[in-house]
């Protein structure tokens, strides 16, 4: 597992050296480099239980944010929408089902928030638009298998800014 990682990171860190000489040979390496540490972690937790799901779920936060950086010093779109996707994908990967429903919106709502700070500087109308689908999505799953009216006052405010982010 570690030199599957260390052959992402080297991927990675290789695709950012030729950054300036060729573009998109250098973003293909970033985010194969990106994504193979993302399915790494994966696998180290969900295949063979080498990670605990709370140190893999903050792996791949650190990931999204590594990624999100890249994508906006190197004015990547794909680079971006892979890492909110990669984002999006971190908490469902990593559930355990004994999570609290208000850190999952919470997390969600810190990554629609990072998205909007990216949409301040980067206009990406993808981007927003897999944030707002994957909202919409797993908030609907999770509402669906979840949902009982007793949450309703730890949920509605969510609701509330959801709406708010992509009225």
């Amino acid at each position: 597992m570690l030199a599957v990682a260390a052959a992402g990171i080297a991927m990675a860190l290789t695709g950012w050296r030729l950054r300036n000489k060729k573009r998109v040979y250098a973003l293909s390496l970033q985010g194969g480099g990106i994504g193979i540490l993302f399915l790494t972690v994966f696998a180290a937790l969900r295949l063979w239980q080498m990670l605990p799901p709370t140190l893999a779920f903050v792996l791949l936060v650190m990931l999204t944010v590594c990624t999100g950086a890249l994508a906006v010093m190197q004015n990547s779109r794909s680079l971006a929408i892979f890492g909110v996707v990669g984002g999006f994908l971190a908490p469902v990967l990593t559930s355990t089902g004994q999570g609290s429903h208000v850190v999952l919106f919470s997390y969600y709502l810190v990554l629609n928030i990072a998205i909007l700070g990216i949409a301040w500087f980067r206009a990406w109308r993808g981007l927003n638009l897999v944030g707002w689908v994957f909202t919409f999505v797993i908030g609907s799953l999770w509402g669906y298998q979840y949902y009982k009216p007793a949450l309703l006052y730890s949920t509605q405010p969510f609701l509330v800014l959801y709406f708010l982010f992509y009225q």
